[in-house]
């Protein structure tokens, strides 16, 4: 009985597990198409929006047509993720690319290292904002200024951040053909799981913290 109740929960894992990397291959085709859809300068945010909406719907068990919906997202939150999300993908790009060029030629100067710790930072930044946005109902001006406190009061979560996408990265330059094809969709789901989990937890923590103290609290029995 435990071998076949063994078997049986190996058997979910392989399926949950191929389940996730189609997920991941279809946010990654729809994060393309949607990102060209609006020029790539003003698509990819939206795009990236509507990803971690459906994968935060996903782990929620909400049953959905991914296309029609992913659709829906992209119309409806295209100024607003452009006005959020945009400028801090751009400066984590630009940072990026630069760190990446930096990284390859060796160097290992001052300025080089706080160009690097920059682009850390705001990749991690990005990929905190992004979940956050469609986690949680904030004024627009207040979503990076958010997503920058918490990330600040939350480092070791940011280094699980940055660590799986420096993770994601190496698998792709080892592998090229994972970067068209799936590796942004993987990181777009593992961004958002891993956020929506901290996001979960502080707000648990918070209201446990806050929660009336009863009356027989610390008195002896």
């Amino acid at each position: 009985m435990s071998t076949q109740s063994g078997g049986a929960t190996w058997a979910l894992r392989v399926h949950a597990a191929c389940d996730w990397v189609l997920w991941s291959l279809t946010m990654n085709a729809l994060r393309l198409v949607f990102t060209l859809a609006g020029g790539v300068v003003l698509g990819a945010a939206p795009a990236a929006v509507a990803a971690a909406d459906l994968t935060r719907r996903r782990l929620r068990g909400e049953l959905f047509s991914t296309m029609r919906e992913f659709l829906g997202v992209w119309r409806r939150e295209f100024l607003r993720a452009n006005a959020v999300v945009a400028p801090a993908l751009a400066v984590a790009t630009l940072l990026a690319t630069r760190a990446i060029a930096l990284i390859t030629a060796g160097a290992a100067d001052p300025a080089s290292v706080l160009v690097m710790v920059a682009a850390g930072f705001a990749f991690t930044l990005t990929a905190t904002l992004v979940p956050l946005y469609v986690h949680y109902d904030l004024p627009l001006r207040r979503y990076v200024i958010v997503a920058s406190q918490w990330l600040l009061r939350n480092l070791a979560h940011g280094v699980v951040l940055l660590a799986a996408g420096v993770l994601i990265g190496a698998a792709s330059a080892g592998l090229p053909g994972l970067l068209p094809l799936v590796s942004i969709g993987a990181w777009l789901s593992l961004s958002t799981a891993l956020c929506i989990a901290f996001f979960t937890a502080n707000d648990t923590a918070v209201a446990e913290q806050i929660a009336p103290v009863p009356a027989t609290a610390g008195k002896a029995v």
